[in-house]
């Protein structure tokens, strides 16, 4: 009897042991799978500010295109052919479409191709990133149906307006500072004839290539359909994406830093 008793606390003993090995090395596997969801998270923090330097040149093309859609709209309204010049029409329709998004996507798709983004512990942290990853897919289709629309556009342009200016000098009309704010967009629109180089392309007399009115409205009707569809990225989805990110950053700097 007394050697059964001894039999069975030493059964007891190993029973115990073997339980707090398990949990030990349970302990560190989840120390070693948090401090690897760490990485991933701050990874993925770093990837998100990136997003959002990219976004604001993307977002000012898109205002100027607007801007630039609605003003021409405007300059074509109530005039004949005639009265249209081809100089003012080159600057009216020098901005088409927007550059494509150019996302960090290598962080999120770490976490989410481990299994970190499923073991992470916050659950609002999760769906943010969730709501994040498929946002920036739908702004990509986007992207694609609206270079559809712009295409059109730039097609229709080449048949009415003579785009053959001589290259040099046209900085100011075809290139696209990044630094670009709301400000400098109406400026460009409000004080470009003013400058010399307009009045070099004016001065240049280039013609029309065709007088057909009807062409000339339906340019106006494209452009601000194009202004319409592209209208809800500044005004809708980035600010929502930007809410997101925001939301996320904050969430990883308080679980993870």
């Amino acid at each position: 009897m007394r050697f059964l008793r001894y039999a069975l606390g030493e059964i007891l003993l190993v029973v115990i042991g073997i339980l707090i090995a398990l949990q030990i090395n349970n302990w560190n596997e989840e120390r070693i799978e948090q401090k690897e969801i760490r990485e991933y998270a701050l990874n993925l923090s770093a990837a998100i500010a990136s997003d959002m330097e990219m976004l604001s040149p993307v977002e000012m093309q898109i205002r100027a295109s607007i801007r630039q859609a609605e003003e021409l709209a405007r300059y074509l309204r109530g005039r004949t052919v005639e009265e249209m010049d081809n100089a003012e029409l080159y600057f009216l329709t020098a901005i088409n479409g927007y550059r494509p998004y150019a996302w960090n996507r290598a962080a999120l798709e770490q976490l989410k191709t481990s299994g970190g983004l499923r073991r992470m512990r916050n659950d609002r942290l999760v769906q943010l990133i969730s709501d994040y990853d498929a946002l920036t897919q739908h702004l990509d289709q986007d992207y694609r149906e609206d270079e559809e629309s712009a295409r059109a556009v730039r097609d229709l342009i080449k048949q009415l307006i003579d785009l053959n200016y001589p290259p040099e000098g046209l900085e100011e009309v075809l290139e696209w500072d990044d630094g670009f704010t709301s400000a400098d967009i109406e400026r460009r629109f409000t004080r470009f004839r003013e400058t010399d180089l307009f009045g070099t392309l004016a001065g240049m007399e280039r013609s029309l290539l065709s007088h057909d009115l009807a062409r000339f409205r339906r340019l106006a009707n494209l452009n601000l359909d194009y202004a319409d569809r592209v209208r809800p990225r500044p005004d809708l989805e980035l600010p929502r994406l930007r809410q997101f990110a925001m939301e996320i950053q904050a969430l990883i700097d308080k679980e993870y830093r």
